[in-house]
């Protein structure tokens, strides 16, 4: 038997491990309604090594409190934030609704095509997309690439992609003048239009979302340390997150960790 060129293989095995993704942040978060525990959020943004596409990956279980929904997405945009794919599914109360769509750009625009099935329905999607249009995940993502930056006592109007829509909306940014002090973290308060809803964020520098709020439904989402804490109480099913996100996500990639650690298990 012919012995095995060991520098190849060697060398093989480091090219895989360098076309891994590269994960920006992930974490869970505490989902409550006037304070009461309903559900969790884990979310993940990530960039693809390889062909330097960022990805969002979300999936958020309410199950508690009167609460039954179930719903994912995967928001895919390129190296420049420019819409590529968007999967959508949500569950609950007997409903189901469904989102396939994708971007292909043209000098003047970027054409959407797909389809959403809700409810046994099926609405076929062929439109055009205004240049700058950007996935509404990406939103913080693509401040921090812009001009001006992340940073306080700025504006910034947006046009974006709601990844459950799929529908272009407007969009308004404000951010105070004065960073805000939670515990040892320096965060940027921020206040976001979009869709009809009004949203308060605590943002890192970086981009990280630490908390939201929605005062129109009292619903705040909150990023904790450990996924205990955000899934107390809420049915888990571990193939579902296997099925999502590859490995089960410890939610360790993030401010309030300094190490990424996933869980095979």
């Amino acid at each position: 038997m012919k012995k095995p060129n060991l520098f190849l293989v060697a060398a093989i095995l480091f090219l895989c491990a360098t076309l891994r993704a590269e994960i920006l942040f992930e974490g869970y978060y505490k989902v409550t309604q006037f304070k009461k525990h309903i559900g969790f959020l884990v979310l993940r943004h990530e960039v693809d090594d390889k062909n330097k596409k960022f990805k969002t990956t979300s999936f958020i279980k309410l199950g508690k409190n009167g609460f039954n929904l179930t719903e994912t997405y995967q928001a895919v945009s390129d190296s420049e934030l420019a819409p590529v794919s968007i999967s959508y599914l949500a569950v609950g109360d007997n409903k189901t609704k469904t989102i396939e769509v994708k971007f292909n750009k043209t000098p003047t625009a970027t054409k959407m095509t797909g389809h959403v099935v809700e409810d046994g329905k099926k609405i076929k999607i062929d439109e055009k997309i205004p240049k700058g249009v950007f996935l509404s995940s990406a939103l913080y993502y693509l401040m921090l690439q812009s001009k001006d930056g992340l940073k306080t006592d700025a504006k910034f109007d947006y046009s974006a992609i709601t990844e459950e829509g799929p529908v272009v909306l407007p969009g308004t940014v404000n951010v105070d003048k004065k960073m805000l002090t939670q515990g040892v973290l320096q965060l940027l308060k921020i206040t976001n239009n979009f869709a009809g809803s009004e949203y308060t964020n605590l943002v890192t520098p970086r981009g990280e979302v630490i908390s939201a709020a929605t005062p129109a439904t009292s619903i705040e989402t909150e990023l904790v340390k450990n996924k205990e804490e955000a899934t107390e109480g809420v049915q888990l099913t571990k193939a579902t997150l296997k099925k999502i996100f590859g490995k089960i996500p410890l939610g360790q990639i993030n401010t309030f960790h300094k190490k990424a650690k996933v869980e095979d298990k």
